[in-house]
């Protein structure tokens, strides 16, 4: 796990000084940081730099004891990030928790026997961290108090708590800089005994990384100099000044003994007095590579993202890790055709012959281009050069071999001439779509001559439209009238006939931003159109007749080609020329067949060698809901309309997607998780998995960092909303970030570098993480639903949380029934291992996740009542402790209002949110007013539906004979409303509000949110299937404002959690909206939902 000092000497010799230097931890003596993943060791000024820790997986935040002889850190060893300390000596550390939430580092006890530390376990809803400290001797962990603090630091008298309560927008794989909306910290400072808080002065910028230095809180903040800068602060005066005065790179991270500070800004540490003057930087110079900066072989597999088949199907082109290679189906071995460091290649494709592959390339560097090559990959490479401007995709090639398609990131789409003459090489656009969001993009197919493409583009209704491009006039004929979403165009091999979808009830889905999108059933037909005016339908009756013979048709003995004498050297039969396809635009529209299929969620469609109709049929949006061990839902039923029967066959389920080859005859299948099968198109779809073993490539990581940072920046300036950006300088920007990529020594680290960079735009939601990061097999450590409290030395079950009954997906283990467990109870031993304080509780239950585990309880301390009960812990407690917040703020709400208030909490306006909602609402349309919670809302969807239903007027009642009267709408609360909002509610958690407070439903109370309403994901995952997520839209308001957008939703009554409160077990916002809504009650006139007497007359 780590090395001594003695194992890694010094290394003190490298030529310039090194970079990439993070987290600097000091003690009186020394220096520890980060750099590359390992825990570093220096002296006080930075010489004689050593390694201390050498595991794969990350170290990170690590802070010396008091007595400077240990340092605590995290670590996600086992794939799980906990607690360690470590001697200055080196060697093994000491594992102090266990818990699967991330535990991080920050501090220690002023007597240096406890270890102090943020993790969101207990945290009651989402985005949240709490305090926790353990003793250095281990047991179970301490909750320091219930209020929430991302970080925090003990004065020397452990009197005082220094604390940032909440998340900021600009931290971990999200690059905001600047943040300017709800989500900008302050530093509190909280004294424990009294539970008197008192906050340092704070604007509208982002305050954190708290440190005591010499009776002052040392701070970073944001507020100055375009960076984030240190501050000091004296709580007794209650003087502020700043420390530093950087303005090219943000400080990251400080600490502090004594009067001495050390930071971390642009890689390298600083050191600087806490009386001020010129910072230091510290000369470190560390050598060697790191284990991850080494060429290396690397399963390719893991990252494929494109497949498709031969002309015959005997070979399958795979896209992976920026590779193009060519797969065997049964013959043959893999063949890596690229092999080219530090350069992507995507979308291939095979030539309609199957002797040559084409693909996207970015040698060029950061510009497209299509290269064409042999299948073998030998001989030379044919290159075409695409425009400087956009991010191109390769989509098809004609059956001739003379055209291929291509499309653009900016809804263009082209055509790229491969015929012999002066026009090989142009690009030539065919149509530019009008719409991105709600657009299905465009789906393309040739007829087998070639001479006509058909695709699809929206209509500015959002539907989608079939349209007939002519390659010889280059003229576009728009097929589908609009009034219908026609989509999945497909020709026939003949040419008689085009297949396609279309959909009569799409409409209310078109738009996915919308909330009310959700669960919205995609009935769609398929399709046949008749190409020519006397063409025959695919349906027309059967007359059950004897063909005609053709002329100069032969016997089926005479067609043999096998010579009587046996001898098989005969050469083959010439293949047939291809019959032109005929198109009769006029009157097209009119030759229209329905297939006779049941109007379902159709896609997809292919059209084999013998006429069948493949297609796939996904699951209705909100039919189900799975169990998280399910298969995944978004996978398919792959079905087959055989022309002739005319009738459907499913031929399997859980397929993703799929494709046939060049002549129709063979179907390669792509299944949930990425696995490939490749069989026959036929009835029967006997499908084998493709060998993927054989997918490897030799990386080297240096280069593939250059091209991933390279298309890091290229993707934000070709997809980000505003092609100015925002009018920053973005070449100045990599040219300024540039130099310190020759410093990353893990793609850990490039991640860190790339977000400074995007953080530049000074956005929301730009965010980048994952690729081939470190990644060890995690040690699932098993959960029970519970809180515990230690008791007279054992562990006393303090709170159960039995979650939502009614939710199959919340299981608590100790609240089975039958089980007998209550809170109170004592659990005294786990599988047989007897358990006291001295032990930590989940460290007996490291790898028991779904595992039967015995656990022994009892009704007091000394055992009365023992017992063995077997439970199956769980991975994760979130959806209970959740559920436990909702069902008791829904029951004060009640209790508080006599019954008159409804409460509905929303944890997101996507999947979750939609489910909650509707759970709730409905569940309490008898109430007379209503609370709608969007504290912490992790955002979505546009929450359209919310503020739609909740604007119902109320348009009548029904009288019944007997029981209550109904009404229309039967769903509604016509009573005051109010919502709750805070700084962690952002994305669609954002727009909520908003859109609350626009049509007049009622106050927002609480504090401003997070002001993040600008969307993604349009652009490709990186090489090594790391994420950047480039914002590619923007919310503005009907009077055509740029409005939340680093901004936020400002409440009309500003209601702070008071953490004293909360610690007592209060809810200040709460609270104040009980009493908001309560008051607007006494003078609220209820709806009247009582009839006049019946009529005593005839025809009244």
């Amino acid at each position: 796990m780590t090395s001594g000092l003695a194992a890694v000497g010094p290394a003190a010799h490298a030529a310039e000084p090194t970079q990439m230097l993070r987290q600097p931890a000091l003690s009186k003596d020394h220096l520890a940081f980060v750099y590359a993943g390992d825990l570093w060791l220096a002296d006080r000024d930075g010489a004689h730099a050593r390694r201390l820790t050498s595991h794969a997986a990350s170290e990170f935040a690590p802070r010396f004891s008091p007595d400077g002889r240990q340092i605590a850190y995290s670590a996600s060893y086992d794939g799980n990030t906990d607690v360690y300390v470590i001697g200055l000596e080196g060697g093994s550390p000491r594992r102090l928790t266990w818990h699967p939430s991330p535990d991080v580092v920050n501090g220690w006890s002023p007597d240096g026997k406890r270890v102090l530390f943020a993790s969101p376990r207990e945290v009651l809803n989402n985005r949240s961290n709490q305090l926790y400290e353990v003793s250095t001797e281990g047991g179970y962990e301490r909750q320091v108090m219930k209020a929430v603090a991302f970080e925090g630091a003990w004065s020397a008298d452990g009197r005082q708590l220094a604390y940032r309560p909440y998340n900021a927008a600009y931290v971990g794989v999200s690059g905001w800089r600047q943040s300017r909306g709800g989500s900008t910290p302050p530093v509190w400072i909280m004294d424990m005994a009294s539970q008197a808080w008192q906050q340092i002065p704070h604007v509208n910028a982002t305050d954190h990384a708290p440190v005591w230095a010499a009776g002052e809180v040392v701070f970073i903040s944001d507020r100055a100099d375009g960076a984030a800068n240190l501050f000091a602060f004296n709580p007794a005066t209650r003087a502020l000044r700043q420390l530093t005065r950087e303005t090219q790179w943000d400080v990251r991270s400080v600490d502090a003994w004594g009067s001495t500070l050390v930071y971390e800004a642009g890689g390298v540490i600083k050191q600087i007095d806490l009386a001020g003057g010129t910072p230091r930087v510290l000369d470190i110079r560390l050598d060697g590579t790191a284990p991850q900066a080494r060429p290396q072989w690397k399963d390719a597999g893991k990252t494929l993202t494109q497949a498709r088949l031969s002309a015959t199907g005997k070979r399958v082109v795979v896209t992976a890790r920026g590779e193009v290679f060519t797969v065997p189906v049964k013959d043959g071995s893999v063949r890596n055709l690229t092999e080219t460091a530090g350069v992507r290649e995507s979308d291939a494709l095979w030539s309609p012959d199957g002797q040559h592959v084409a693909c996207i390339s970015d040698a060029p560097g950061m510009r497209h281009e299509v290269v064409l090559q042999a299948q073998t990959g030998l001989g030379a490479k044919e290159r075409f050069l695409l425009p400087k401007e956009g991010y191109f995709t390769l989509m098809d090639w004609s059956p001739d071999g003379q055209q291929l398609v291509i499309r653009d990131n900016h809804l263009n789409l082209y055509r790229l001439a491969l015929g012999a003459g002066p026009q090989r090489g142009q690009l030539i656009k065919i149509a530019t779509d009008v719409r991105r969001f709600g657009s299905d993009g465009f789906t393309v197919s040739f007829s087998r001559d070639s001479r006509w493409l058909a695709f699809t583009m929206s209509g500015e209704n959002y539907l989608g439209r079939i349209v007939l491009h002519e390659l010889a006039t280059g003229k576009n004929h728009v097929v589908t009238d609009g009034l219908t979403h026609a989509g999945n165009p497909v020709f026939s091999p003949k040419g008689d006939v085009l297949y396609f979808t279309a959909s009569i009830n799409a409409g209310p889905s078109r738009v996915r931003l919308d909330l009310s999108s959700q669960e919205r059933p995609n009935r769609s037909g398929l399709y046949a159109l008749v190409l020519a005016a006397d063409g025959k339908s695919p349906l027309a009756p059967k007359a059950g007749d004897e063909e005609a013979r053709k002329e100069g048709r032969q016997d089926a003995a005479a067609k043999d080609p096998k010579p009587a004498d046996g001898r098989k050297d005969v050469a083959a039969p010439k293949e047939e020329a291809v019959k032109p396809v005929r198109i009769d635009l006029a009157g097209l529209a009119d030759r229209v067949v329905a297939l006779p299929l049941a109007e379902r969620n159709y896609d997809n469609l292919a059209v084999a060698h013998d006429g069948s109709l493949f297609y796939l049929q996904r699951p209705q949006p909100g039919a189900s809901s799975e169990p998280a061990q399910a298969e995944r839902r978004a996978t398919a039923e792959l079905w087959r309309f055989d022309a002739e029967e005319r009738k459907p066959k499913m031929l399997r389920t859980g397929v993703a997607e799929f494709s046939l080859s060049e002549d129709g005859k063979k179907l390669l299948l792509t299944l949930a998780g990425g696995k490939l099968e490749v069989g026959d198109a036929n009835d029967k779809a006997d499908t084998k998995a493709l060998d993927l073993s054989g997918l490897r490539a030799r990386i080297d990581p240096k280069a593939e960092w250059k091209q991933i940072f390279d298309e890091a920046w290229w993707m934000e300036k070709e997809f980000f909303y505003d092609p100015a950006l925002h009018g920053l300088d973005w070449q100045a920007v990599y040219q300024r970030y540039l130099p310190r990529l020759a410093h990353v020594q893990r793609r850990e680290d490039l991640n860190d570098l790339i977000v400074e960079m995007i953080g530049e735009l000074q956005v929301g939601h730009n965010r980048a993480g994952a690729g081939d990061v470190v990644q060890e097999a995690p040690v699932a450590v098993g959960l029970l639903g519970a809180d515990f409290a230690i008791d007279k030395g054992r562990y006393r079950i303090a709170r159960l949380y039995p979650g939502d009954r009614h939710d199959p997906k919340q299981r608590s283990p100790l609240a089975v029934a039958g089980l007998g467990v209550k809170e109170g109870d004592f659990i005294l031993a786990i599988n047989g291992h007897e358990l006291d304080d001295k032990l930590n509780l989940y460290a007996l239950l490291e790898n028991t996740v779904g595992k039967q585990v015995v656990v022994t309880v009892a009704d007091d301390a000394a055992g009365k009542g023992r017992r063995d009960i077997t439970v199956e812990p769980i991975a994760n407690e979130a959806l209970l402790r959740r559920w436990a917040w909702i069902e008791g703020n829904r029951k004060k709400v009640e209790q508080k209002t006599g019954g008159k208030v409804a409460y509905v909490y929303m944890p997101d306006t996507a999947d979750q949110g939609y489910e909650h909602f509707n759970r709730m609402f409905f569940a309490q349309i008898d109430k007379q007013a209503l609370i709608v919670d969007d504290r912490r809302n992790g955002g979505g969807q546009a929450a359209n539906y919310v503020t739609e239903l909740l604007s119902r007027p109320y348009l009548s009642g029904w009288k019944d004979r007997d029981g209550l009267v109904f009404e229309t709408p039967g769903g509604a609360i016509y009573g005051p409303k109010a919502m709750l909002i805070d700084q962690d509610a952002g994305s669609g958690g954002d727009f909520m509000p908003y859109a609350f407070k626009r049509v007049g439903l009622g106050p927002l109370i609480g504090k401003r949110t997070w002001g993040g309403l600008i969307g993604i994901s349009a652009n490709p995952p990186l090489i090594d299937g790391g994420f950047l997520t480039v914002p590619y839209f923007r919310f503005y308001t009907p009077e055509g404002e740029w409005r939340v957008e680093n901004e936020g939703v400002a409440p009309d009554v500003d209601v702070e959690l008071d953490p004293a409160a909360v610690n007592r077990g209060e809810d200040t916002q709460l609270d104040a909206a009980i009493a908001d809504v309560m008051k607007r009650l006494q003078t609220w006139k209820p709806i009247q939902r009582k009839t006049a007497p019946a009529p005593a007359t005839l025809g009244r």
